[in-house]
């Protein structure tokens, strides 16, 4: 296009992520004319907002784009942050997505009886209908008062964090222990650094349990196939914290108390911050029970469900959770002061919001969250792919997305086709 020109489409999907792509396969499958934009390359957010240690923690045998499920040699694997990245490239190449690459949306406005998108160059595109397939979690979230600590230490998000070596030097803290913050704790540590960890109320998952992967326990179970319509909140389903686990070599169990005896310092949630000292929960030992009750319960259900069914599996022969109730010893501190602790960078692990501002029309509501069922809004020819939670437990996942992209692509035929 030249500079600030308006050019037409039927139907713009905007993201190449796993959502975008999986609803571009079924329209291409269906013959429907249609662009999908990428902001930067094909599973930009993969790259950008995970860090170089990345990997997924479900299996590879759930990785289920439609179309292209995994085929490789390892299916009790896990792929790494660069063999997700080469699968959803890859998943593009295979059936010729229709992607323009480096092209980022800056607003949607309606114009008429279908849409304008406004780019960030300056140009615009008219559409009769639009996807928004811009990624499941929204932008980094960290709290206000994180501005009082000013310049005494070094602060990121879970999202900009990238690996050990661009951290300065001196302890680190991470501040939440969903499935990030876990994670790149235990990376930290293992790369020799200090690691603080303020531990959030995410409950732990065993990585395999009864000779299966806990994925496979789930999946079988029928947890990814829960929907919005049957469970008790869809609040603490869609805005919760993720159950942590790793799968990183090879896949592994992450236990919050071994961590401690092995000289992780864990202290209790943050509440505020002031002139370098952070203030903080003292009911760690309370939310340490709980975190330990999450797969007490779980196994529990796999117990229950093996028995009524009848599979034949044999029992497992680890304790799980081991032997460290006593750990962390002492108290737990009311207070946290960064200098005396020697710490240098603060990794806000605290989730991220959701910013549809740049859609020009009321389709937020509570959590900012948009106002749709199933992907479909109230404004003919506007959609959303791949939200958390947006149908089912698997609507962001690449076990799921795709029954979400072929409902989504079938309404979109139906009326635009």
């Amino acid at each position: 296009m030249s500079p600030n020109s308006t050019e037409s489409h039927n139907i713009v999907i905007i993201g190449a992520g796993s959502a975008g792509l999986a609803t571009s396969y079924f329209l291409k499958e269906r013959g429907i004319e249609h662009l999908v934009l990428e902001r930067g390359d094909v599973g930009n957010t993969w790259d950008v907002e995970r860090w170089d240690g990345f990997y997924l923690v479900n299996p590879n045998w759930a990785v289920r784009l439609p179309g292209f499920h995994y085929t490789g040699t390892d299916p009790e694997g896990y792929l790494s942050k660069i063999e997700t990245i080469d699968y959803l490239k890859g998943y593009a190449k295979h059936f010729g997505a229709p992607v323009r690459t480096g092209v980022s949306v800056e607003s949607i406005e309606q114009s008429g009886e279908g849409y304008r998108l406004v780019l960030q160059s300056g140009d615009a595109i008219d559409a009769n209908c639009v996807v928004v397939a811009t990624g499941a979690f929204g932008i980094p979230k960290i709290p206000d008062y994180a501005e009082n600590l000013g310049a005494s230490v070094d602060q990121m998000h879970s999202a900009d964090y990238k690996n050990p070596d661009q951290l300065a030097e001196g302890a680190t803290l991470v501040v939440g222990s969903g499935q990030s913050g876990a994670q790149i704790a235990g990376e930290l540590h293992d790369a020799g650094r200090k690691v603080f960890l303020s531990v959030g109320n995410a409950g732990r998952r065993p990585r395999r349990y009864r000779s299966r992967d806990s994925s496979w326990w789930n999946y079988t179970m029928g947890s990814f196939d829960k929907t919005i319509e049957n469970v008790e909140s869809v609040d603490d389903a869609r805005y919760g914290s993720s159950s942590h686990t790793s799968g990183a070599r090879g896949g592994h169990n992450i236990y919050l108390r071994q961590m401690a005896k092995d000289g992780v310092t864990l202290v209790g949630p943050v509440t505020g911050a002031e002139g370098g000292t952070l203030s903080l929960r003292t009911d760690l030992a309370d939310i340490l029970k709980a975190v330990d009750d999450h797969p007490i319960q779980w196994k529990a259900n796999v117990d229950a469900y093996i028995e009524k069914h009848g599979i034949q599996v044999p029992l497992d022969d680890v304790v799980d959770p081991p032997n460290i109730e006593d750990w962390p010893k002492g108290n737990a501190p009311s207070s946290l002061d960064l200098q005396a602790a020697g710490i240098t960078t603060i990794i806000w692990s605290t989730g991220f919001k959701y910013d549809f501002d740049w859609i020009k029309l009321p389709i937020t509501g509570e959590h900012n969250y948009p106002i749709q069922h199933r992907g479909v809004t109230e404004y003919p020819g506007l959609y959303f792919m791949g939200l958390q939670w947006m149908f089912g437990s698997k609507s962001a996942q690449f076990i799921g997305v795709g029954e979400d992209a072929e409902y989504v692509s079938g309404h979109v035929a139906d009326k635009f086709g």
